[in-house]
């Protein structure tokens, strides 16, 4: 009977411990609020109307809001997860698709809770003031990925931000982007799709000597275009399309030698380069910005003598043009 009588004292000692430890428990719990201004709207533009061919990377749009963030008595180690719901675009680890080919999604938030803006996705763990209320930002990008094509966003990504600690209870808020943006990818029109240089007949002493030039010939490549589109032009040798020198190959019904063609933007040989219409492409050349309507483009064509030995005959060449619209 006695072992039995203090069994349960010691029953009773337990609930008392027990009934003081848990309020103090509770006393220890921290909260942390996000977003404490709110979950903040970031618009998209309604339209956006850009140059087909602007360079990848280029920012075309972002908006960044002031999210906020407050704790109370966090004591703990905090974890920040911030994920994205959307499609990556091929080749990317932090922008997604938008909807609109060329053109991705690239959210930022601020690093930790005082730092820079960081990309997403992150995972951070941290400590943090155990009574603050601080700014903490969120951003969103328009990314140029590629060759833009005109359309309408669909589906756009949203960014998940999650926050927990063995103190506080975890909170998770969800940052979307609201409307769509219909995009136009700028081109011009080339009204000149083929360009015939004539050039006159030039004697052995228009030529000299190496390096020699004549027969200056200027023909216009005239377009019409948007307001605001920087037009960039490579052209590439038809005969020997891996050609990087300033000289045009003669074509096989040439029969003159020591002699070849130039192509001149002004008074500058142009260098040329591979068919390709993407920004920053080897040697091509910026023709201008377009006011919006008739642009014209003066090319000019002229022998220029390339060796000791020049034979008296035909010249003939080829080459393609390629527009770029940025």
């Amino acid at each position: 009977m006695k072992d039995v009588g203090m069994a349960r004292v010691r029953s009773n000692c337990l609930a008392g411990l027990l009934a003081i430890m848990l309020p103090m428990l509770h006393a220890e719990a921290g909260t942390l609020t996000y977003p404490s201004h709110g979950i903040q709207v970031l618009n998209v533009p309604a339209s956006l109307s850009v140059g087909r061919d602007i360079p990848v990377g280029t920012t075309l749009w972002q908006q960044m809001n002031n999210a906020g963030v407050a704790t109370n008595d966090v004591t703990c180690l905090v974890q920040k997860d911030v994920t994205v719901t959307g499609t990556l675009v091929p080749g990317y680890t932090n922008i997604y698709q938008s909807g609109v080919q060329g053109i991705g999604v690239r959210f930022y938030v601020t690093s930790n809770f005082l730092g820079q803006l960081v990309a997403v996705p992150v995972s951070q763990s941290f400590t943090s003031p155990p009574n603050s209320s601080m700014e903490y930002d969120v951003r969103a990008d328009y990314i140029v990925t590629g060759p833009i094509k005109s359309g309408t966003t669909l589906n756009l990504p949203s960014m998940q931000i999650t926050f927990s600690g063995s103190c506080f209870n975890t909170v998770t808020a969800t940052q979307t982007l609201t409307g769509n943006t219909a995009v136009t990818g700028n081109t011009c029109s080339v009204t000149t799709p083929t360009l015939t240089f004539q050039l006159p007949r030039a004697f052995s002493k228009d030529l000299a000597s190496a390096g020699a030039t004549t027969g200056d010939t200027v023909v216009p490549l005239d377009l019409n275009c948007p307001a605001g589109v920087k037009v960039g032009i490579t052209i590439t040798d038809a005969v020997n399309p891996a050609n990087r020198s300033s000289t045009l190959s003669l074509a096989a019904n040439s029969s003159a030698a020591g002699v070849g063609v130039q192509i001149l933007n002004g008074t500058t040989a142009v260098s040329f380069g591979p068919d390709s219409a993407a920004a920053g492409t080897v040697n091509q050349w910026i023709a201008g910005t377009s006011a919006g309507g008739a642009m014209r483009i003066p090319l000019t064509a002229r022998y220029v003598r390339t060796s000791s030995t020049l034979v008296p005959g035909s010249v003939n060449g080829k080459a393609t043009f390629t527009m770029s619209y940025q």
